[in-house]
């Protein structure tokens, strides 16, 4: 498995007849149109591209494995990792994805694209686990998943991206992985408790 960072330019191959895909192509298709309203009524657009976003501003019933168990760990209970979790991705705590977004926006080039990463957290799902159940004093175990969950789980093994553009401009994260989470676990058990 290739573990490099893509950059703004690597797009990478998505089956379009697999429907676990909609959403990329979806995106995709977004950020055509923004370049071609650019084009005809040459409205300034700038395309940002976040890495997995996570923070004590995810809804109880978001479905994203980072949320599941940030609110988990919140709550006392086992982190259960359903997978081999070798799956590499861009953790961006979501006010660092908020400066990304307005310095992308303040400073970008117009119909230029801009990923945002943060380098201290490109992990494994195995690793995220670990941290949150460190972080949270709860234990980390492992189940076989079942056929309809498997089929929600994300093809990608790497979605992991570089974020050496939107750095160029004057962007810098704050949060690494590890005070993100934290952060995030202790708002979790203030708010829910």
């Amino acid at each position: 498995m290739n573990t490099t960072p893509k950059n703004e330019k690597n797009y990478g191959y998505i089956d379009i007849l697999n429907s676990r895909n909609s959403y990329s192509v979806g995106k995709r298709a977004a950020e055509t149109l923004c370049c071609s309203y650019t084009d005809e009524y040459q409205i300034d657009t700038v395309i940002v591209r976040p890495g997995h976003i996570y923070g004590p501003t995810a809804s109880k019933n978001d479905i994203r494995v980072s949320s599941e168990w940030a609110y988990s760990a919140a709550n006392g209970k086992d982190i259960v990792m359903k997978s081999k979790g070798l799956q590499i991705r861009s953790y961006v705590y979501c006010l660092d994805c908020a400066t990304a977004i307005l310095i992308a926006l303040l400073k970008g080039v117009t119909k230029c694209a801009y990923n945002i990463s943060n380098a201290d957290s490109i992990i494994t799902i195995k690793q995220m686990g670990e941290l949150i159940s460190k972080l949270s004093k709860v234990e980390f175990k492992t189940e076989l998943p079942t056929e309809d969950e498997i089929k929600g789980f994300n093809p990608m093994l790497n979605s992991s991206l570089d974020a050496s553009s939107l750095s160029a401009l004057g962007w810098k994260c704050f949060f690494n992985a590890e005070k993100g989470f934290s952060h995030t676990i202790q708002i979790i058990r203030q708010i829910t408790h």
